[in-house]
């Protein structure tokens, strides 16, 4: 079972990836579990405090994503579809990845968060090209260019997904898939 303060990490995501981080609040959160905002704060002094162990979680996500790959002897293929399902992971519908929705609110974030997020982003940037790397080897380009490339038709499709109502991210990874594997 969860432990409240789990349960009020998760929502939160749920929430920044609803809304982003500067529109949630307290409120939001103390509705959602039936309490009041002082049992948020009992947890949580700050939203500072709350969205770093949102970032926190997000992390650790990737980082554990990121072990299993270096081991895993898996084609790129599934690897990319691996880490789309891993950015997709309790995404419903009308919501975009966690990391793409406080990027957008960068500017907003107090310090602590952007310096968070900014090691986050370059993890996650790192992930990709380990996995074009390792898939990919003789592609004439740099990976680096690549990978941003790829995580960008990703989240983009999630944006749209979003808009439109039309999930574009099998027809995405499928061209990339192809452009990767013919090189």
């Amino acid at each position: 079972m969860e432990t409240r303060k789990l349960q009020i990490i998760r929502y939160t995501e749920s929430l920044i990836q609803q809304k982003g981080y500067a529109a949630f609040s307290y409120d939001d959160l103390a509705k959602q579990f039936g309490v009041t905002k002082a049992s948020i704060h009992y947890h949580f002094e700050k939203k500072e405090d709350l969205g770093l162990a949102v970032l926190e979680r997000l992390y650790r996500r990737l980082v554990e994503f990121s072990s299993r790959m270096a081991i895993s002897q898996e084609p790129v293929e599934e690897k990319l579809v691996r880490f789309s399902r891993l950015q997709m992971e309790e995404l419903a519908d009308d919501v975009i990845c966690p990391i793409s929705s406080l990027q957008a609110d960068f500017e907003l974030l107090p310090d602590s968060m952007r310096t968070k997020l900014q090691a986050i982003s370059r993890l996650e940037l790192s992930v990709m090209q380990d996995i074009i790397a390792d898939g990919a080897s003789g592609l004439g380009t740099d990976s680096r260019a690549v990978a941003l490339a790829i995580l960008a038709a990703i989240k983009g499709s999630l944006q749209y997904r979003r808009v439109i109502s039309e999930n574009f991210l099998p027809d995405i990874l499928n061209g990339v898939c192809r452009i990767l594997t013919r090189a």
